[in-house]
């Protein structure tokens, strides 16, 4: 019985799926035939240049499954075979198809050149530098305030915003009475999942309750009902981690990171600057203006009128 390509390419991929644990994993060698059909074929330099658009750190998890190998592949092959159909009906040939292909390559190639610019950038010794930025912007560089703790929320979606209020003030008495704020949180909160506060700065608490809970300082401390737009919170704090500065070695390789990369930007942003400044370069201004279409562009107010206003 004849099987078609996908039914090939399935059963290979199940044979190298039953293969020795040793081959998983291993890369195609460079040019091996993945799929062939008279004078065309796809090969594994093809599907190296299509990883190029996958970031370099996902190419590996990419290759790791096979649920991403196989529609790719189909995908190259099918956009193949379609060019190769164009090209034998001539529309290569038309003109704005032509200049779109131009415009393809040089996509490819004015990457591939400014890689090029990146790779000959030559890097000093950084790390005075680094030191200078890391005292410079100690702020940045500083872990912020960390609490732990318990919360019970009295949900206004539960209760009247009144009743909402009266319940969480008769539980923060209790609290504050010496009952267990644990097992108030189990029997009371309107939300279970957030019972339990853990390492949180303050930036990631609901305003406004991060001036609330700035003011629990030692452990035990007990914040009275603060309403939110979800309802009213009760919060008793565990600890307190105070902000601290990172150490300039957990930051170094960061910050002389981020240094290369402006030194990189820097060469490509000249050399784009270098061909925009070429004194050979002739700038036709009456034609580039003729591009310019009569169009005009509805305001707000119009477009609101030509566009229907549904609503349901």
């Amino acid at each position: 019985m004849k099987r078609n390509w996908k039914q090939c390419l399935a059963a290979s991929i199940a044979l190298a799926i039953g293969a020795a644990g040793a081959a998983e994993g291993v890369r195609p060698a460079a040019d091996k035939p993945l799929v062939v059909n008279g004078d065309l074929s796809l090969t594994t330099l093809d599907f190296d240049a299509y990883m190029e658009r996958v970031p370099a750190a996902r190419r590996d998890e990419f290759r790791a499954e096979y649920e991403k190998i196989n529609p790719t592949v189909d995908g190259l092959w099918v956009r193949r075979v379609l060019g190769g159909k164009a090209r034998a009906e001539g529309l290569d040939k038309d003109p704005i198809v032509a200049a779109r292909m131009r415009q393809a390559q040089e996509d490819i190639l004015s990457e591939a050149y400014m890689n090029e610019v990146a790779k000959k950038v030559t890097f000093p010794n950084l790390e005075p530098r680094a030191r200078e930025l890391y005292k410079a912007n100690l702020k940045e560089y500083t872990r912020p305030a960390l609490y732990t703790g318990e919360h019970i929320l009295v949900s206004i979606k539960n209760y009247p915003k009144e009743a909402a209020r009266v319940r969480a003030q008769e539980i923060y008495k209790r609290a504050a009475a010496g009952e267990d704020f644990r097992k108030l949180a189990e029997e009371f909160t309107d939300n279970h999942a957030s019972i339990e506060i853990s390492a949180m700065p303050l930036t990631a608490f609901q305003t406004p309750l991060p001036d609330a809970v700035a003011q629990l300082v030692a452990p035990g401390d007990l914040m009275p009902p603060v309403e939110t737009q979800y309802g009213f919170h009760i919060i008793k704090l565990k600890s307190m981690l105070p902000s601290q500065a990172k150490m300039f070695e957990e930051v170094r390789d960061d910050i002389i990171a981020s240094e290369k990369q402006k030194m990189v930007d820097e060469a490509k942003t000249a050399a784009v600057e270098k061909i925009r400044g070429d004194p050979n370069t002739t700038l036709y201004v009456e034609n580039v203006r003729a591009l310019k279409s009569n169009f005009k562009i509805p305001s707000a107010e119009e477009q609101a009128k030509i566009t229907p206003n549904y609503r349901y």
